[in-house]
């Protein structure tokens, strides 16, 4: 008799779990992945928080650039562009009318110390970095400049920015959640929005994983977002 009851009291516990789990899903509510950091946290405790979790080792711009073309993004020999997904061929380092280094968020807005850091560094061809320049992030209206599925040109707001092709839109989104965290800075409310579209329509996938453990073999650092993508809902403003 005893052991039936015990069997009825985990059965019924098991129920209800699976039920809040479930009406959670259908009543919008914020479902947290397993061991997801910083519970309780929110907005700028949250960022916080996840800035004083980060190890990291800041590597020179050269080693950087080293590991981007020979381990992280290509084999020493061959990678794709991130905004083209064309092949860029080449013996250790691209030569400049070849393969360019892309910072998702740019240079000129950037501090130092985050010039080298891994996650936002990404191969690309030099038509799309010429045609990125400093640009912001958005969605174009006409097009001014196309190839491989990405864009530059005028947004609704009739100011100049650049759209990511579908399926690397969310890896650019979630390297800019990470930079503007770990680093202090703050995305533009039109930018943001772009963003956070982006990082729903094109989740984390293996590739994207890969990458972050790769990243985080050389700068020990990693991108919180890529772990724990449900993150973003708990943060108002980046």
């Amino acid at each position: 008799m005893r052991q039936h009851m015990l069997n009825f009291t985990r059965l019924t516990a098991a129920t209800l779990g699976a039920c809040v789990f479930w009406g959670a899903l259908g009543g919008g509510f914020e479902v947290m992945r397993p061991n997801e950091p910083h519970p309780g946290l929110r907005d700028g405790d949250l960022k916080q928080a996840l800035r004083k979790d980060r190890k990291h080792d800041e590597l020179t711009y050269f080693a950087a650039r080293q590991l981007l073309f020979n381990q992280i993004d290509g084999d020493g020999r061959k990678t794709s562009g991130r905004y083209t997904g064309e092949e860029i061929k080449y013996l250790k380092q691209p030569l400049p009318n070849k393969g360019a280094v892309e910072h998702a968020w740019p240079l000129t807005r950037l501090p130092e110390e985050a010039r080298s850091d891994l996650h936002h560094m990404f191969p690309v061809i030099p038509d799309a970095r010429l045609a990125r320049v400093n640009l912001h992030y958005g969605n174009v209206v006409v097009a001014v400049w196309s190839q491989g599925g990405s864009r530059s040109g005028p947004s609704r707001r009739v100011v100049p920015v650049f759209e990511v092709r579908k399926d690397a839109r969310g890896d650019v989104a979630r390297s800019m959640f990470y930079v503007a965290t770990m680093y202090g800075l703050e995305i533009p409310d039109h930018e943001e929005k772009a963003l956070r579209a982006w990082h729903k329509q094109d989740p984390v996938s293996k590739e994207e994983r890969e990458r972050n453990d790769r990243v985080a073999k050389h700068q020990k650092s990693r991108n919180p977002y890529v772990d724990y993508p449900n993150l973003t809902n708990r943060i108002k403003n980046f």
